[in-house]
């Protein structure tokens, strides 16, 4: 019995021994493998960021690297030049506290000689070789003005901040009626003639710039300029009314319309009282025996209404009769004064004054 306990113990402990061998295998393999990505990190670390430069009016240069990849952890360092030895940023441009780019002044700048650039990481540099005659960007036209050279032509003309000749320029017009821009380019010039223009329409003009082509080839345009107009607007352009305006002429025009309503009431009043009662068949017998004819108290005219309707003069009575002719009558020609010979009219006394108070 003791032998056969023992033969079991042995078979029952040798499964155990395999598993401890097998999981002490899988732990040393992890481990194994944790150690080559690490090392395989450090002789393969991640690329550092492209860097992008643009020269803006070959007044100043920004040169930045790009963020896509994900954010730094460490600042970066940049270190540029053209033949001389490596210069590092004097003037770093930041994004929060990590290093984003590099701000450089003009006395750095030579757009026609090859431009070197280095970023720099502990234990990695990426370097990139530019030609910064292609990376300028101008700044937008100013002082744009719009003059009429005749009646169908207008001139439009614009002063730039770089030399002319290195400059090309994109001109942009539309009317007040069009859905889309026109486009025009402009060679080393600072003008541009626009014909056959209508006076009753109204015109829109801007205008930007590239450094190109005699002497760079950029293909980054300038800003727009800022827009000029000529013209006269049309009538849906004309600026709608205000909202104290829409309030205030309804309530004016209702305002005006009771007071001539007042107006004309109150004129009617007076009207009816000025002006006598016309008599009908109806008050006839009211006028001939309340108010025994008399016109002016049946039309409720007052006294001195009627007073001031008297006249406040008198006139004279003058006789005229005519005589029949007699048979003696002087014929023409037989003598006598002209008056006897051709008045039928007999000659009155004076004129009778009714008045015996008027001379």
């Amino acid at each position: 019995m003791k032998v056969k306990l023992r033969s079991q113990s042995k078979q029952s402990s040798s499964p155990r021994m395999f598993l401890l061998l097998a999981l002490l295998g899988m732990s040393i393999g992890l481990d194994t493998l944790t150690a080559q990505r690490s090392q395989d990190t450090m002789t393969n670390p991640e690329p550092l960021p492209m860097v992008q430069c643009w020269v803006f009016n070959v007044e100043f240069m920004n040169c930045t690297w790009d963020g896509s990849s994900g954010p730094q952890s460490t600042n970066l360092s940049l270190y540029y030049w053209y033949r001389d030895p490596p210069k590092e940023c004097s003037h770093y441009l930041f994004a929060g506290a990590i290093t984003s780019g590099c701000w450089i002044g003009s006395e750095d700048i030579d757009i026609y000689d090859n431009f070197n650039v280095e970023l720099r990481a502990p234990g990695r540099h990426f370097k990139q070789e530019m030609k910064l005659k292609d990376l300028v960007i101008p700044w937008a036209p100013d002082n744009l003005t719009v003059s009429s050279v005749n009646d169908s032509q207008l001139e439009l003309s614009w002063t730039g901040s770089y030399k002319a000749i290195c400059l090309q320029h994109l001109v942009q017009y539309k009317s007040d009626i069009d859905s889309s821009w026109t486009e025009q380019a402009v060679h080393q010039m600072q003008q541009f003639v626009l014909p056959s223009v209508d006076e009753h329409k109204l015109y829109t003009f801007r205008v930007r710039s590239r450094f190109s082509p005699y002497c760079g080839s950029a293909k980054e345009w300038s800003p727009w300029s800022p827009v000029v107009q000529w013209g006269s607007k049309s009538p849906r352009d004309q600026p709608s009314l205000t909202l104290l305006e829409t309030v205030l002429v309804p309530v004016g025009l209702l305002t005006g319309f009771i007071f001539l309503i007042a107006m004309l009431t109150r004129l009617e009043r007076v009207w009816v009282i000025l002006m006598p009662r016309i008599p009908t068949l109806k008050n006839l017998d009211d006028l001939l025996t309340t108010h025994q004819g008399n016109f002016s108290t049946w039309s409720g005219v007052s006294k001195g209404l009627a007073e001031s309707l008297q006249p406040d003069y008198s006139e004279r009575l003058c006789l005229v009769s005519e005589l029949p002719q007699k048979a003696g009558a002087q014929t023409e020609g037989s003598g006598g004064s002209p008056g006897s010979q051709h008045s039928p009219y007999w000659t009155p006394p004076p004129c009778y004054n009714p008045d015996p108070e008027q001379p």
